[in-house]
C-alpha cells in the first residue's frame, strides 16, 4: 500500500509502511451491545444510541485506546464496518471482492483491529436500533432535527461524551474513524470534539471518504473530470483496456497524465483546431478505454455513471459506481436511463444483515422486537446538507488546532463514487501548515468504495491502520 505523511501533491505516494497480514493473534475481550440514552443534556436525554462495544479484558484503561466508528450514506448504520472490515468477527468472503452465497456466514476475522483497539460501533438515531425518545407529553420523538449535518455530528459527540463517561474511560487514548459520509463526520468531529466537548483525539481515520466540498460539474469546470481521470484509468486498466498495469504502481502514471495532458487539453480545447482535439480526444480514450467519439462527444468530460454505462456496454455488461471492478449484465439494455447497478448497496445489506442479527439475538442476546435498519433511504432523502462542516478545512482546523492528532486518509482505487484523487486534491489545499502535514497520512489500496470487501486490501489496510495506531499512548 502507498501510505506517508502528505506532502506535495506530486509526492504523497509512496512506500511508507509495509502492510500485510496480521498474525493471527488471541485478544480476551468482552462484548456488550445495547442502548445508550443521549442529549444534549445527559440528564435530559432525548434519544438513545444502539451500540456494540469490544473491550479487551483486563487492560490498562490509561494506555488502552478505544475507537468509535461509524458509517455514512447519511442513514446507513455501522453494521459495514462492523462486520465486513473491522470487527472481531466478519462475514466469510472468497476474498476477492465478490460476495458469498446467502445465507452467509460469520467467521473470525484475522484483520480485526481488537488486537491494538477497544471498538465502539455506533449507530446514529434513525439506523439500527436507534431511535428518538418519547417526548415528555408522550408523544413519539422526531428524528428530523438530527437528519441534518450539525446536529448528526452533535449527536455522536454526545454518545461518545455519554460513553466515556459511563464506561470510565476519559483517561484513554481515543480515536475516530469512519465510512464515506462517515468520513465527513470524522472530519468535523475532529473540530468539534475539543472545541466543544474537551475531547482532543490521538487518531482519526477517514475511509472512501466523502467530504463536504464544492467540486463543480459543468462544462467551465477543470476539477471534475481531472480529479476522476486517475479512477477511470485504474478501472479500465483492471480490464486490460489501456496496457497499464493493474495494481497501484499505476497510479502515479495516471496521476501526471491527468495533471498535464487532461488539464492542458481541456482548458485548450477552445484554441485547439480540429485534428489537435481528435488527437487529444484519442490519448484521453486510450487512457479510460473509451470509445474515441464518446469521449469526443462528452468533450472529455466523462462522468461516473456515463463511465459506468458505457466502458464494458459491448459486453452488455454495467459496472458498480462503488467498486468498478464489479461488473453486471445489463437486465435491460434497451432503457438508456439505467446508467449504473449498484450491487455494492442493492445487495451488501441483504448478506450482511441476516448473520449480524442472528450474532446480536443468538450470541450477544440482544433481542428486541424492533426493525434493525441497515440503511435508512428516507433519512438520506430528508437530510439537510446545507451546512458547510465536515469538510477538509475541518480536518486541517482539527490538525492545527490538536498537536496530538494523527489523521489517516484511505481510499479504494476503483471507486467512481468518491474517487481518492479528488480527496488528495482536496487535503492537500486545506492543510497547508508543515507541522500538520507531517501528522496527516493518505493511501491507496486495490478495490472500490468496500476495498476490504478483498481479503489482501483488507488485511494490509489493517497493518497500516496498527502502525498508525503506534505510539499512541
Amino acid at each position: 500500500m502507498t501510505l506517508r505523511p502528505l506532502a506535495t501533491l506530486a509526492m504523497v505516494l509512496g512506500l511508507f509502511w509495509p502492510g500485510g497480514t496480521l498474525a493471527q493473534e488471541t485478544v480476551p475481550y468482552t462484548t456488550k451491545a445495547g442502548m445508550l440514552a443521549i442529549g444534549a443534556d445527559p440528564e435530559r436525554p432525548e434519544m438513545e444510541f444502539f451500540h456494540v462495544a469490544y473491550t479487551m479484558d483486563g487492560a490498562d484503561k490509561t494506555t488502552r485506546p478505544v475507537t468509535f466508528l461509524v458509517n455514512g450514506g447519511p442513514g446507513g448504520a455501522s453494521i459495514f464496518l462492523h462486520v465486513a472490515a473491522i470487527g472481531p468477527l466478519t462475514i466469510a468472503t472468497a476474498g476477492d471482492g465478490s460476495f458469498p452465497p446467502v445465507p452467509a456466514r460469520l467467521e473470525p476475522n484475522p484483520d480485526s483491529w481488537i488486537g491494538f483497539t477497544d471498538l465502539v460501533f455506533i449507530d446514529p438515531v434513525g439506523t439500527g436500533y436507534s431511535r428518538m425518545l418519547p417526548r415528555t407529553d408522550g408523544t413519539p420523538g422526531d428524528p428530523k432535527p438530527y437528519y441534518a449535518v450539525d446536529s448528526d455530528m452533535q449527536s455522536i459527540a454526545w454518545f461518545i461524551r455519554q460513553w466515556l463517561t459511563e464506561n470510565d474511560r476519559w483517561a484513554s487514548p481515543k480515536a475516530l474513524a469512519g465510512e464515506s459520509y462517515g468520513g465527513q463526520r470524522v472530519a468535523g468531529l475532529t473540530r468539534i470534539l475539543a472545541q466543544s466537548y474537551g475531547i482532543n483525539l490521538n487518531r482519526a481515520v477517514l475511509i472512501s471518504p466523502a467530504l463536504h466540498a464544492e467540486i463543480a460539474e459543468t462544462r467551465y469546470s477543470i476539477l471534475g473530470p481531472v480529479t476522476m481521470f486517475p479512477t477511470q484509468a485504474a478501472i479500465a486498466a483492471h480490464y486490460g483496456l489501456n496496457e497499464q498495469p493493474k495494481g497501484t504502481e499505476a497510479l502515479p502514471q495516471f496521476e501526471e497524465f491527468a495533471l498535464t495532458t487532461l488539464t492542458t487539453g481541456l482548458v485548450n480545447l477552445g484554441r485547439t483546431d480540429a485534428a489537435g482535439q481528435e488527437a487529444f480526444f484519442a490519448k484521453v480514450a486510450q487512457m479510460t478505454g473509451l470509445e474515441p467519439s464518446l469521449v469526443a462527444r462528452e468533450r472529455a468530460r466523462v462522468g461516473d455513471q456515463m463511465f459506468a454505462a458505457t466502458l464494458l456496454q459491448d459486453k452488455g455488461l454495467l459496472l458498480d459506481r462503488y467498486d468498478g471492478t464489479i461488473a453486471t449484465e445489463n437486465p435491460i439494455p434497451e432503457v438508456p436511463g439505467l446508467n449504473t447497478f449498484d450491487r455494492s448497496l442493492a445487495v451488501l445489506t441483504g448478506i450482511l444483515q441476516p448473520p449480524f442479527m442472528d450474532h446480536l439475538r443468538n450470541d450477544l442476546g440482544y433481542k428486541t422486537s424492533r426493525d434493525y435498519i441497515a440503511l435508512n433511504i428516507d433519512a438520506n432523502l430528508q437530510w439537510d446538507r446545507a451546512s458547510g462542516s465536515g469538510g477538509p478545512d475541518d480536518l486541517a482546523i482539527g490538525l492545527a488546532q490538536n498537536s496530538d492528532l494523527k489523521a489517516l486518509v484511505v481510499h479504494g482505487m476503483h471507486d467512481l463514487a468518491t474517487p481518492y484523487f479528488r480527496t488528495r486534491y482536496m487535503i492537500e489545499q486545506s492543510t497547508v501548515t508543515p507541522e500538520a502535514r507531517e501528522r496527516l497520512f493518505f493511501g491507496v489500496y486495490p478495490g472500490g468504495h468496500m476495498f476490504y470487501l478483498q481479503k489482501a486490501s483488507r488485511a494490509e489496510f489493517a497493518a497500516d491502520v496498527r502502525q498508525f495506531y503506534a505510539g499512541i499512548n
